[in-house]
């Protein structure tokens, strides 16, 4: 595996239930800073994707907001009214595109290993979009999951049933490993 200079992190725009959430993202984004990796997100300042963004800006690490011009956000935050926009947090630099599928090619690009932690349906497209690019050949760029409490077993399960039933070989998971702490997962991209 080369060296690890630039992870993409997939996160929720809400908070979820419990501080656990909140406090990994943000130590993530510390430890990731810590260790000179730098980290490309997209860009919202909401949710856990704010804490991770807070965590890295205040271990002086390098941060790149990849955000959709003119995007409101879910349904419920443009409702709302509430900016989800890049303004709200520290970044290094923001990169603005078109719209969510340009966001999700540009943050593959950007970064040589994916992380995701809790999120909901755009972290799961943002991450099966990076593993079916390395199940198809286009390159092999490892994925990590932050599995705080165990939030993605079931996918971890249902993972082992694809390829239990013959619709996905083992080697389809060599690149992606599972960790429990942002501790553990930041050993493992040395």
């Amino acid at each position: 595996m080369t060296k690890i200079k630039t992870v993409a992190v997939y996160l929720g725009s809400r908070t979820g239930a419990g501080r656990k959430y909140v406090e990994n993202a943000y130590r993530l984004g510390q430890l990731l800073a810590k260790n000179g990796i730098r980290i490309v997100y997209g860009g919202a300042s909401v949710g856990t994707m704010k804490a991770l963004a807070d965590g890295t800006a205040a271990a002086g690490g390098h941060i790149t907001g990849v955000f959709p011009a003119g995007f409101k956000g879910k349904k419920d935050n443009a409702d709302a009214g509430i900016d989800v926009g890049p303004e709200g947090v520290s970044l290094t630099e923001t990169i603005f595109v078109k719209d969510i599928a340009e966001r999700i090619a540009t943050m593959e690009n950007l970064a040589d290993a994916m992380i995701f932690l809790p999120g909901s349906f755009g972290t799961m497209t943002e991450a099966f979009s990076w593993m079916e690019e390395w199940q198809l050949g286009y390159h092999t760029k490892p994925a990590f999951i932050l599995n705080t409490d165990g939030y993605y077993d079931g996918l971890l399960s249902q993972f082992a049933k694809m390829i239990d039933e013959g619709f996905m070989d083992g080697c389809d998971m060599e690149h992606l490993s599972a960790c429990a702490t942002p501790e553990e997962l930041v050993a493992k991209l040395s």
